[in-house]
């Protein structure tokens, strides 16, 4: 019993091929959502665009990788430091077993991992705009940090 392959013609158009183009392929993943809301942007960090993309349905795997192909060197480099970095799970699951008082379960763990890695990525993002408003150079001070977490606060 053999399985016959669709052919497909040139006629028919691939309804699962995505544009060609470089911003095609970015509106094509948007689906709805518009260029400012999901890529990086001042308002919009690599991080939380990643956590959007991760989100839908399909998990984001072919999303974030037109979204990552879209990257400038620096969003890039960003979103190489974002994946290698991490928390250690039993740190984690230390300080949550503290706070409620009982066992917590891994699953649990690796979500407040996760969210605590977007926090400190937004965190560093708003010290790095801090630090580029005082017109300061360098490497990001405590001042820079505590500034960012005051508007941070003040924003939610």
């Amino acid at each position: 019993m053999g399985k016959k392959k669709k052919e497909e013609t040139k006629d028919e158009p691939a309804e699962d091929k995505p544009p060609s183009s470089k911003k095609a392929k970015v509106e094509h993943v948007l689906e709805g959502k518009s260029e400012e809301e999901v890529l990086p942007n001042e308002d919009n960090t690599v991080a939380q665009s990643i956590f959007y993309f991760q989100g839908t349905k399909d998990g984001g795997g072919k999303k974030l990788q037109l979204l990552v192909s879209a990257f400038n060197s620096q969003q890039l480099d960003q979103y190489e430091i974002f994946r290698r970095s991490t928390f250690q799970k039993s740190n984690v699951r230390k300080l949550m077993q503290s706070i409620v008082g009982g066992s917590v379960s891994q699953n649990v763990v690796i979500a407040m991992a996760g969210m605590a890695k977007v926090y400190v990525g937004e965190i560093v993002e708003a010290a790095c705009q801090a630090r580029d408003n005082r017109n300061e150079g360098g490497p990001l001070r405590p001042k820079h940090i505590r500034e960012s977490v005051r508007k941070i606060k003040t924003e939610k």
